[in-house]
């Protein structure tokens, strides 16, 4: 039997927590089924507290959970999966920081040992918080993402995809990538046929692996928390003459700025160059209007400030991992073809 611990701390998601303890099980029923004569299950999963208190959900349902007697405890376990909280802003990010800290010393020494190690949505952060993910690539929740490049600048962060594994590190991306997590973690310690298995039972798309169309600028925290007042002016102005073709040149001499200081101006504050923030911006924009309306590519390049059909296809893809058309198909509910 393969020993999953959960560790949990703050305001935690419910459905998080509950949808690993769901799939685990439904996987030791699957398992007792094509093996009536096993002597146990697959899995036992617990939740595990700093206090060994429950935990209490954002909708303040308690959760119960155990502690450890000492840290090494922890070892006992096959698997360690970090749960998400709450988090929407830096004061969530801090609480959530405060609570989980107790849990980091039994986290890194279960990282030291070398077996699996998981974590989804906000819980991401608590793993490169711990310096677990130091050196690493890795990848979080996609509206979170500027908060985690701010504040973890030693991990290697991709966004293109929705599980990514270094060496016994897996990270995942928003609250239900925890489902093609456990599909994951399920593979690694009962086998590929088993976790096949589990998605056709439970319904979770294995071929899920991309989260980049589902990521949108204005839902991003901390995309304009900067201090930067003429980087806010020209973010305004962009996004209010998205249609319109222009340089940089042309937007430095509007704003009477140097080309060279507005883009170091723009790295500061974004962490990115104004053309590419230009391009997110247009593809947003292009995102929108494929799920609202019936508009022609055609149509909708030129609406968003581009002329050459191809070119912006090829961006389109590179951003969000899908062709316009395959967005259209998977976002616009309205749409026929």
């Amino acid at each position: 039997m393969k020993q999953i611990t959960i560790l949990a701390a703050g305001n935690v998601v419910a459905g998080g927590i509950v949808s690993f303890l769901d799939v685990f099980s439904f996987c030791n029923a699957y398992w007792r089924r094509m093996n009536p004569d096993a002597k146990e299950d697959l899995f036992h999963c617990h939740v595990v507290s700093y206090d060994g208190q429950p935990v209490n959900t954002n909708q303040n349902i308690q959760i119960p959970a155990i502690g450890l007697d000492k840290p090494e405890d922890i070892l006992q376990a096959d698997a360690v999966i970090l749960a998400s909280a709450f988090v929407t802003s830096r004061e969530e990010f801090q609480a959530y920081l405060k609570e989980f800290e107790p849990l980091f010393e039994p986290l890194r020494i279960f990282a030291a040992s070398g077996k699996p190690v998981a974590a989804y949505c906000s819980g991401t952060l608590m793993l490169a918080a711990s310096g677990v993910l130091n050196g690493r690539t890795a990848t979080t929740v996609w509206w979170l993402k500027e908060m985690f490049e701010r504040n973890f600048p030693d991990v290697n962060l991709c966004m293109d995809k929705l599980v990514i594994s270094d060496e016994h590190i897996h990270t995942a991306g928003a609250t239900t990538s925890n489902l093609s997590l456990a599909l994951h973690l399920i593979g690694i310690l009962a086998g590929e046929q088993i976790a096949n298995q589990m998605a056709k039972i439970l319904l979770i798309d294995p071929n899920r692996t991309s989260q980049q169309p589902f990521m949108s600028m204005d839902l991003s925290v901390g995309v304009n928390n900067h201090k930067d007042e003429l980087v806010t002016k020209i973010q305004n102005w962009m996004q209010t003459h998205i249609e319109q073709s222009f340089l940089l040149d042309d937007i430095a001499d509007k704003f009477a700025v140097g080309k060279r200081t507005m883009i170091r101006r723009f790295k500061k504050a974004l962490n990115e160059t104004p053309a590419s923030y230009m391009q997110r911006l247009r593809v947003d924009e292009a995102k929108r209007l494929l799920e609202t309306t019936e508009l022609a590519l055609e149509q909708i390049v030129d609406r968003v400030g581009y002329e050459d059909v191809s070119s912006f296809r090829k961006l389109f893809i590179q951003l969000t991992s899908l062709s316009p058309r395959a967005y259209r198909q998977k976002f616009n509910t309205h749409a026929c073809c």
